[in-house]
């Protein structure tokens, strides 16, 4: 077995090994027995009869359509919803009806085949798959030969249906489909000069960009040289995507975009060393891909939380099939733990099959992957220990105090040029109890401003929208010169301690000389102390900020956050004061009104040096 990333192979001497070497498809077709012993696996029967009823449901009905006023929408209006919300569904309904066909019994697919194959067709007569915000400078919204991530998506999705499903597609279909992806995405993708953006960055959009593409290539593409000059050209793209991550296996894009970036990246991993019979692979021989499979699971916190800096999410679990994939690839048993433990909570709770991407791809590895061992019902998540990840700059710390309540910290150094970047060196978040308490907004509505020359006057992006210092008068700016430096880091068994230097992250406008942060995480006794260090140009006004969940108020010399379960105390300490609580507007990732209560605090006296900080901690009435 090769690494393709590292062994410099030529052209020809890929084309070689594929000519040598029959493969087979990540996914097996229809008629496999495996589909029928899968779809009795409890976390499948979960919800295989409610997508069963959904396609039933839709199969009469037509998709969402995909007018020529709504493609042009972006480019007139600057959002992206209007477009994207029916674009994704007609995904998740030919989903759904290819999965009734794969799974269900022969009297429901004889009655949801035709509304698969309709589904099918209608989705192929697109003429652009690409989504309009990615083609931002188009007034149609419309370009066929341009390839972004959801364009990379369908075409993988299409492949893999045409193998797994090839005895039901009619002739002529599938030879539609192979002529679109081997003109618009493969030969595109081998001849184009220059090279697609994405081949070159180091974020999710290369390796979910290269999955699509080379993933759809590897399954159906009969032309070896061509898959060939395709992997070729991979072998030096796809490093750059790895390079995005540091050597202790942390990304700033966070736990969800791992999930895209990485999660597409595994499964292309699974494409190839499949169709080559292991004669290449993106994994072998490179130790850091396994540092790089843990970096989420230690980025997840309780009850369907995680840590959501920058452009992240606040909830969300991580992929079952991905997790229990990687365990057994990387023979990881903390992988396959978690793996069968997220598997066995859709036995109790089902799956979410509204969820943006819950299409064939996600569907058919849920389903494949589902652990059909009676004793998975008796699978526990295992704990996650405190971390500190030096090359990201971060650290998550967990602990159980004397009352019985649970509490997850994570903060951040870093730097203001990171993946989906916030100005937010120093910010941190805190769930108590599974709950959030000091909380981080994540992503907003993605809109044309969000991500040109407006980002940082939105509350989700901009410092005061994050729980960090406001220097006289300034914020953060953005940059990777403005960055954050870690001091020292102390994790104990019941005492976490964390300094981190902000002087560099403020305009020189800010007159900031000195600005050192410490977070000390007292575990058992239930107290987190946050204090800022600091010493100014001359005397001035410094604010420590926190960012609150929206019905927090202000109680005398304390201001009150209350979350399920619990209440806490935001105690100033001395020298240190509230000056307001303020509620703040914002649009949420999915569009929705949203709203978060910002706590001021200050030093009581104005001066060229001083110190700010606050205690939180659990009220006694709680």
């Amino acid at each position: 077995m090769k690494n393709l990333l590292e062994s410099n192979l030529a052209a020809t001497e890929i084309a070689t090994i594929l000519k040598a070497t029959t493969g087979r498809s990540a996914l097996p077709r229809l008629d496999d027995a495996v589909w029928h012993t899968q779809r009795e696996a409890p976390a499948v029967a979960s919800w295989l009869p409610e997508l069963i009823a959904r396609a039933e449901a839709e199969a009469d009905q037509p998709l969402p359509e995909l007018t020529d006023a709504l493609y042009e929408d972006f480019f007139k209006t600057g959002d992206r919803l209007p477009f994207e919300k029916p674009y994704f569904e007609r995904r998740r309904r030919l989903g759904r009806a290819a999965i009734a066909v794969l799974l269900g019994d022969p009297s429901t697919r004889a009655r949801l085949l035709p509304s698969f194959l309709a589904k099918l067709t209608a989705i192929l007569d697109e003429c652009s798959w690409t989504l309009p915000a990615h083609v931002w400078e188009e007034p149609t919204g419309k370009d066929p030969m341009h390839i972004d991530l959801f364009a990379a998506e369908c075409a993988n999705n299409f492949a893999e249906m045409l193998v797994v499903l090839n005895t039901v597609i009619p002739d002529k279909l599938a030879t539609r489909i192979r002529s679109r992806l081997h003109s618009q995405f493969f030969e595109n993708y081998a001849n184009r000069e220059p090279a697609f953006h994405w081949t070159t960055i180091h974020n999710n959009w290369n390796a979910v960009c290269h999955q699509g593409v080379l993933g759809a290539a590897l399954a159906i593409e009969e032309d070896h040289d061509l898959v060939a000059r395709m992997l070729h050209r991979a072998a030096a793209s796809l490093p750059h995507y790895l390079s995005g991550f540091g050597e202790d296996g942390s990304t700033s894009e966070g736990p969800g975009y791992w999930s895209y970036g990485f999660g597409w990246f595994s499964e292309l991993n699974a494409q190839l060393e499949h169709r080559t019979e292991g004669e290449l692979s993106l994994f072998v021989d490179n130790p850091k891909i396994q540092r790089m499979a843990r970096f989420a699971p230690q980025m997840t916190l309780a009850n369907g939380h995680r840590v959501n800096f920058s452009d992240g999410s606040r909830t969300g679990t991580l992929s079952p099939p991905l997790l229990t994939y990687l365990g057994q690839r990387l023979d990881d048993p903390m992988l396959q733990s978690m793996g069968k433990a997220l598997y066995q909570k859709q036995i109790k709770k089902s799956i979410d099959l509204d969820q943006l991407r819950r299409d064939f791809f996600s569907l058919s590895r849920q389903a494949l992957r589902a652990p059909t061992d009676p004793n998975t019902a008796s699978q526990e998540s295992p704990e996650q220990p405190d971390v500190y990840f030096p090359d990201y700059g971060a650290i998550v710390a967990r602990g159980t105090d004397n009352q019985g309540n649970h509490w997850e910290l994570a903060a951040k150094a870093g730097h203001n040029d990171e993946h989906h970047n916030h100005n937010d060196c120093g910010s941190w978040l805190l769930n108590v109890n599974g709950h959030p308490a000091c909380l981080e907004i994540g992503a907003p509505e993605y809109t044309h401003d969000f991500f040109n020359e407006g980002r940082y006057t939105f509350l989700a992006a901009r410092s005061l929208g994050h729980s960090v210092p406001y220097v006289n008068g300034h914020e953060q700016a953005a940059g990777r010169e403005f960055a954050a430096t870690v001091l020292e880091t102390r994790i104990g068994e019941d005492r976490v301690e964390w300094r981190i230097d902000l002087s560099k992250a403020y305009p020189s406008e800010a007159g900031c000389q000195k600005l050192h942060r410490t977070w000390l995480f007292e575990k058992s006794a239930g107290r987190l102390t946050v204090t800022d260090h600091y010493t100014l140009d001359e005397a001035g006004t410094f604010e420590t900020i926190l960012i609150a969940p929206p019905n927090t108020v202000c109680d005398g010399e304390e201001a009150r956050i209350t979350t399920e379960g619990v209440q806490l105390r935001i105690h100033p300490n001395e020298g240190t004061r509230i000056t307001a609580v303020e509620s703040c507007d914002y649009r949420g990732h999915n569009g929705t009104d949203e709203q978060v209560c910002r706590i001021r605090m200050s030093p009581t006296v104005d001066a060229a040096s001083g110190t700010a900080a606050y205690s939180v901690l659990v009220s006694s009435s709680s």
